[in-house]
């Protein structure tokens, strides 16, 4: 058969999704004798520039795709990537959905949806890593003995068993010459290698305890499901919702099916991980930004291929390919981490939903304190409201304390009888967990002579002083400044510093329960993946301990031997003005409540507070979460705001505050006005300048998404006539989660 000419109009044309905005897809003539497949990538060039593109659909010639232009017009491929398609054809219809929904360019939903490594040229498959696990359990003798003769190979091997399956470079963090222990292992016959961070267990452990009702009752229902449908597991803490998970995974193991689970954060995977792959005969990967570009790829490949049985992910696992998908479980589903906050801004729970109507499999939203937007679908009939409101542990859920801090004797942000308290149960052998969601020592520096404030020449924002560091460092730009030893304003030196961080109250703990008792946990001590695994083996041996973190310990987490949190400065959430503000808060205090008296200890809360007559704390901790959020619903509807509506936000910044508002008076002028949307703005951002550049927003709102949907495509269609000023940088946020 006669090749046609590449130059001629009947050379065939393909249409390919690139990052580029204001177009779905570019068109390309296709090299002669090649003809690629749609979901292939493809290397093209757009402005002279290489770029990676994926094949959406493949035309006999330019006639056929439809679109007014000559084919000697049009550039030609540059080569093909891939003989089978990278993208299988639901996935690709998927991301098409995708791109309609966050009205997105289909080429910007498919970058996002693709691991980076996949998006290079010259295209390379992923390369091999050693992932080491360990070949069977060792009895209480070998451990004994192991410890005793070869201590480091007892770290190493314990190291391991604790993560299920770790990257060799990884375990460097607990020992420098952990490399060559493993080897030593191997030989023993204690650790085998392979390619990929699956861990296939092939002796399921069998549970010794039977379900609460609720657990029954929610299991038999979910189980009976065979087709699309969204449940909501709304089940205080320690509830035991992720028994429910577990048991309905082996049921579609069983089927022949595999599984996506999602969490929102990197912290909480190696936890659910481990507690799956130990209970399911199958193969469990992990998928999340802490892996390295190459493992992410090669363990994407995993699940495109059916390699895997269940894939534990963080958000961006929502598009992984997975073949025969039977399930997908949302953790935490009320967590804004599942949000996307840059690029395409979707959020990972929404899309859950949607793939799962899509492939027809249930999909689960699990949570102790979960979204108004779940709430009200659940109330609307939508999904299927499953409750468990028993502990496994039979035990009642910690008692809470909220504390008047008005007159109180404070030391290091902590009030006197709450020092003395944490210091008796850590006497006692137990754990305490010390909440603050500020890192840093303080979170202002003060000159005590003036009042003069350090605040980042950048940005709005008042500079956070590091001890540990004698820096002051804006944690919004990331700028670091000295510590001014004369006030800049008066002379003075009576610079003093204002409030406290988790740096400062891990000092002023460390003089109650000594410097090696105390566990700092932020994103200043944890900033890698497997910091994050040696925190929690030291954590989870049950050794008393004194825990002062960030939101990073405040969900998920399972410390056994925790009988006392103590949550500190909560009253700044109180005069926030984003209308997200108490459900976050509530969420965030019943969260971290939830981690005290999960075994057969009882456990305690204190909450400081310098407004005890809050309604929400006595509406929360004295009727319950389900009642706050009934009312703080009855709220959102009464003043129109989600879910009973639907809101956009355009966010827009430049380092020219004058042009950003005129830019955006502009827009909302030129958008046709409709009765049944609200336009809000153009107002400043929460925070207006931030490195060096100025933050405004549009506000849109709707109790009819038709009629809003309408007037934001109108919205891009006149960006993509006439485009903002040199310097104005624009987006648009469809379901924001967060106003700031």
């Amino acid at each position: 058969m006669k090749t046609p000419d590449a130059t001629g109009p009947a050379a065939a044309v393909a249409q390919v999704a690139v990052p580029v905005p204001f177009a779905d897809t570019l068109s390309y003539r296709c090299l002669p004798g090649t003809l690629p497949c749609p979901g292939a990538r493809v290397a093209v060039r757009v402005n002279n520039r290489p770029l990676v593109g994926v094949v959406t659909a493949v035309y006999k010639n330019a006639a056929e795709c439809g679109r007014a232009v000559s084919p000697q017009r049009l550039k030609s491929l540059e080569a093909v990537l891939d003989v089978q398609p990278f993208l299988p054809p639901e996935s690709l219809a998927f991301l098409h959905k995708v791109a309609r929904y966050y009205l997105a360019p289909l080429g910007e939903v498919v970058a996002t949806a693709i691991p980076g490594w996949f998006r290079r040229l010259p295209a390379k498959p992923p390369p091999v890593e050693r992932w080491w696990t360990v070949t069977r359990p060792l009895t209480r003798a070998e451990q004994e003995s192991l410890a005793k003769r070869a201590p480091r190979q007892w770290v190493i091997w314990q190291a391991v068993n604790e993560a299920g399956v770790i990257l060799g470079k990884e375990l460097a963090a607990t020992h420098p010459q952990a490399a060559n222990v493993c080897r030593q292992l191997e030989k023993k016959g204690l650790l085998k290698a392979q390619d990929s961070c699956v861990l296939e267990n092939q002796q399921p452990q069998q549970p010794d305890f039977d379900l609460t009702c609720g657990q029954q009752t929610a299991l038999e229902k979910i189980q009976q499901q065979e087709a699309f449908a969204v449940n909501l597991l709304d089940g205080i803490t320690g509830s035991g919702k992720t028994e429910v998970y577990i048991r309905v995974i082996q049921q579609q193991l069983s089927r022949g099916k595999k599984v996506l689970v999602l969490v929102p954060e990197i912290g909480l995977t190696p936890q659910l991980f481990g507690e799956i792959a130990r209970r399911i005969k199958g193969r469990v990967a992990v998928l999340h930004s802490g892996l390295s570009d190459g493992a992410r790829a090669r363990e994407w490949n995993h699940a495109r291929y059916g390699q895997v049985d269940v894939l534990v992910s963080t958000r961006s696992g929502i598009f992984a390919p997975m073949e025969n998908l039977g399930l997908i479980i949302v953790d935490e589903e009320h967590d804004s981490s599942f949000k996307q906050q840059d690029g395409l801004r979707y959020n990972a729970r929404d899309l859950a939903v949607l793939r799962g109507k899509m492939e027809n499999v249930p999909v689960i939203l699990g949570s102790a304190t979960p979204s108004l937007e779940s709430l009200h679908n659940a109330q609307q009939g939508k999904y299927h409201w499953l409750k468990l409101r028993q502990r496994t542990n039979k035990s009642p859920l910690p008692r809470v304390r909220v504390l008047n801090m008005q007159n109180k004797n404070v030391t290091g942000g902590l009030a006197q009888d709450v020092l003395d308290q944490i210091h008796q149960e850590f006497t006692a052998g137990n754990q305490v967990l010390v909440f603050l969601n500020r890192r840093g020592w303080a979170p202002a520096i003060l000159c005590h002579g003036c009042g003069w404030v350090a605040d980042c020449r950048h940005c709005d924002v008042k500079l956070t002083y590091h001890k540990g560091i004698h820096r002051l460092r804006c944690h919004h730009c990331q700028r670091h400044y000295p510590l001014p030893e004369f006030c800049p304003q008066c002379g003075s030196q009576a610079i003093q510093p204002l409030g406290e961080g988790t740096e400062r109250l891990g000092d002023t703990l460390q003089a109650v329960v000594g410097v090696d008792n105390v566990v700092r946990v932020d994103r200043d001590t944890v900033r890698t993946a497997a910091q994050w695994k040696k925190t929690l083996s030291r954590i989870r041996t049950g050794a008393p301990c004194v825990m002062v973190g960030t939101q990073m310990l405040s969900k998920g987490h399972d410390f056994p031997n925790l009988t006392l949190v103590v949550v500190v400065n909560v009253d700044a959430n109180f005069y926030s003005l984003d209308f997200r503000a108490p459900e976050k808060l509530a969420q965030l205090l019943v969260q971290v409540a939830g981690r005290a008296g999960r075994k057969d200890r009882p456990g305690e809360v204190v909450i400081q507070t310098h407004s005890p007559q809050q309604p929400l704390f006595a509406q929360l901790f004295g009727q319950g979460y389900e009642t706050f959020a009934a009312a703080e619903l009855e709220q959102r509807r009464a003043a129109g705001f989600p879910p009973a509506s639907s809101m956009a936000i355009v966010r827009a910044r430049s380092r020219d505050a004058e042009h950003l508002d005129d830019f955006l008076q502009a827009v909302a002028a030129a958008v046709p006005a409709d009765p049944a949307v609200a336009v809000m703005g153009p107002v400043p951002a929460p925070v207006f300048r931030k490195g060096d550049q100025y933050h405004m927003q549009l506000l849109f709102n709707s109790q009819q998404r038709p009629a809003l949907r309408r007037l934001l495509r109108q919205l891009l269609s006149l960006a993509e006539v006439k485009r903002p000023p040199s310097g104005i940088h624009w987006s648009l946020d469809i379901d924001p989660q967060d106003l700031a």
